[in-house]
């Protein structure tokens, strides 16, 4: 997986992985924004993250774990460190959880990973997601002369992926292709990465008529898939499709060295 440095543009939302203008932008420089680790039990590596401040004022920052999955729409869900069976967030030490940068400053923040003792773990992936967040208020007066503190606050996370050696299983599964309600207009690929590591998965569908002519080719779609994790995928037929009785074909592609996944179904369109 390419590693890449990115920029937090300033709000007060969580902003993952916001890629660079042109322009460089005002906001907090983190890279790289992907931590790999490929740890046996008992084993220990460290990295490094650097995090510049690009504004122009000084600004505090802390550093924390987080635990965090994908949901069947490919949206994280965050949770305490810990909390999930494949956490690796309680294997992490960090040099520092608290720091303060000037303008142009460039913090170094050392990431190291201690794989536990344990033959379980030794063979599957494990996660977590490393947050670094500014800490200060600013405080407004308006025209009134009243003051008001605005929580200045953003963070970039930081995703750590653990995956061991013994870890090689790869297999995905198309579990269901079906349509959503009645009138046959939405349907829904499910799938689920059966093996042991992370898969970047492309899904497609195609709709045939009953006179064989040329497929129509729906818009590909690209996720990561965690192990253990479902995925749907949703597909809205497009409203130019005239009516009539057509075949369609989910294809599910997890890489080269996996098959691929198909399914077919036979459907009226109104």
């Amino acid at each position: 997986m390419k590693k890449f440095s990115f920029w937090l543009i300033y709000a007060c939302t969580t902003l993952i992985a916001q890629a660079q203008t042109e322009e460089k932008p005002k906001g907090i420089a983190v890279r790289p924004v992907t931590l790999e680790y490929n740890l046996s039990p008992n084993q220990t590596a460290s990295q490094l993250v650097k995090i510049t401040n690009a504004l122009d004022e000084r600004k505090q920052f802390v550093v924390y774990l987080s635990d965090w999955l994908r949901d069947t729409t490919g949206a994280h869900v965050y949770t305490s460190p810990d909390k999930i069976d494949r956490s690796c967030a309680g294997w992490i030490q960090l040099n520092k959880n608290f720091f303060e940068l000037g303008p142009g400053e460039t913090e170094e923040l050392i990431v190291t990973m201690l794989h536990p003792a344990d033959s379980l773990r030794g063979k599957r992936m494990n996660w977590c997601m490393l947050f670094v967040e500014t800490t200060q208020d600013k405080k407004i007066k308006d025209t009134s002369g009243m003051t008001t503190t605005i929580a200045n606050k953003f963070r970039v996370g930081i995703h750590v992926y653990q995956t061991p050696p013994q870890a090689t299983k790869k297999e995905i599964k198309l579990v269901d292709l079906k349509a959503l309600g009645t009138n046959n207009r939405i349907f829904r690929i499910i799938c689920h990465n059966q093996g042991e590591v992370q898969l970047q998965c492309t899904s497609q569908l195609e709709i045939t008529s009953s006179n064989e002519n040329q497929p129509i080719r729906l818009t590909r779609r690209e996720f990561p898939l965690f192990p253990s994790q479902v995925r749907y995928i949703d597909y809205e037929i497009p409203p130019t499709l005239l009516p009539g009785k057509y075949r369609l074909t989910a294809i599910l592609d997890a890489g080269t060295d996996i098959p691929l996944e198909a399914a077919q179904l036979e459907v009226e369109i109104n």
